[in-house]
């Protein structure tokens, strides 16, 4: 038998036949699928013991997935979608960082066709530990005839950890405003802790302040 004549007689039809049966497939394989588009939230996972991040990181991505339309429909009832992001080989410092479709957790059987961001700015930095002032800070006055006699904290210094560039420069801590408006006997409160924002954590597991206050005598 002759292969090289088999196989190049009548090579056009030949042709669009495969062309055709290819097609063909894939209706057949995309049939009952759908593709959506979903805003998908980022997760940092496996921050670098004594690290901290600090700066402004994208929080969600926008991703376009596809799947047969019972699993697109679980994902429509809630089931959830997100970006984890491991961070265990980065370092101190500015890292760029790729995300890719593998970093998407999703239901077996839905692909990820498109997401942006694909890259992203971590900045990391060392994770510093002070002991500082704690300062009360009072909103108010005692009622008429009453004055404040002593204000004490304990501890009267707290220990605080943070970011290196926000520890650094860091001498107190104050508290939020501790109402004494009225008051005519002594004040003993847990205050909250005024960290105008930034990322510092208080190490005390409890913290006490004590406002003394007595009846003026004539």
């Amino acid at each position: 038998m002759d292969f090289r004549k088999l196989l190049y007689e009548n090579w056009g039809i030949k042709l669009i036949s495969l062309v055709l049966a290819v097609s063909l497939w894939l209706f057949a394989t995309s049939k009952g699928k759908m593709e959506v588009s979903l805003t998908v939230p980022l997760e940092l996972q496996n921050i670098p013991a004594g690290m901290a991040v600090i700066g402004d990181v994208v929080r969600y991505l926008e991703v376009r997935i596809q799947g047969p339309e019972r699993l697109m429909r679980d994902i429509g009832a809630g089931k959830k979608v997100v970006c984890l992001l491991d961070l265990g080989l980065t370092k101190s410092g500015d890292n760029r960082l790729r995300i890719s479709p593998d970093d998407i957790r999703r239901p077996n059987g839905i692909a990820v066709t498109h997401l942006t961001p694909y890259e992203i700015n971590v900045t990391l930095e060392p994770i510093l530990r002070r002991t500082v002032r704690l300062r009360p800070v009072l909103h108010g006055a005692p009622a008429a005839g009453y004055r404040i006699i002593e204000v004490s904290t304990n501890p009267a210094r707290v220990t605080a950890e943070g970011p290196a560039g926000v520890m650094r420069g860091l001498s107190e801590l104050r508290t939020m405003p501790i109402d004494i408006q009225g008051a005519q006997d002594t004040v003993t409160i847990e205050p909250r802790i005024d960290t105008e924002g930034k990322p510092i954590k208080l190490l005390e597991k409890s913290v006490s302040i004590r406002i003394m206050v007595k009846k003026v005598t004539r």
